[in-house]
């Protein structure tokens, strides 16, 4: 089992499971927690291709009769809603809604994907730790996805981005004082709010 559903019809989606499959017919779904790992299968693998973000809506094209164009993974534990349509207003505006949150995430995955290993990884924790009102929480390590997963997204090597994570992110002894994350101070990291 990959998923919980509620009776309020949230799903909950643990870490690493799939909500959807590409090519399935499926549903919109709106993001309520966590992250949603958007992915286009390759022949050898899968390609990351945007991140669900709280608030975002994923599967939007079923709402024009269309099959699924990619495969939704928990990047972290998630829960989603149901998005329900009653009426072609509603439908169009949520399409519109759909199709212009995708202008956000093109920008943030050129920004996961250039500049220095560094730069990407502090973007994609401030990614992970945004909230449905759009403030950002520091992670702790162990919320984490994988190493393996987040060297996909940011495009680099496991080793390197655990380097990185011991600079942005140290660990902490359990005697030790909990102290902010490096990765908030760093440079740029204030310009990371305005769009999240």
């Amino acid at each position: 089992m990959t998923s919980l559903l509620n009776d309020a019809g949230l799903r909950h989606v643990w870490r690493g499971h799939s909500l959807f499959h590409a090519g399935e017919m499926g549903q919109a779904w709106r993001v309520e927690t966590g992250v949603v790992l958007l992915e286009r299968p390759l022949k050898d693998g899968q390609f990351p291709v945007q991140l669900g973000l709280p608030g975002d809506l994923i599967g939007v094209e079923s709402l024009c009769a269309q099959p699924c164009a990619f495969s939704a993974n928990a990047l972290t534990a998630a829960t989603v809603s149901p998005v329900e349509v009653n009426g072609e207003v509603a439908r169009f505006g949520t399409i519109a809604r759909g199709y212009m949150q995708q202008q956000r995430q093109a920008l943030d995955m050129v920004r996961l994907r250039s500049g220095t290993i560094q730069q990407r990884l502090a973007h994609l924790l401030a990614l992970l730790g945004k909230d449905s009102l759009g403030r950002i929480h520091p992670m702790l390590r162990h919320q984490l996805p994988p190493l393996k997963d987040l060297a996909q997204i940011v495009d680099s090597a496991k080793e390197t981005v655990c380097r990185e994570l011991n600079v942005l992110l140290p660990r902490h002894t359990p005697s030790a004082t909990p102290t902010k994350s490096r990765w908030i101070n760093e440079p740029g990291f204030s310009d990371l709010a305005w769009g999240l």
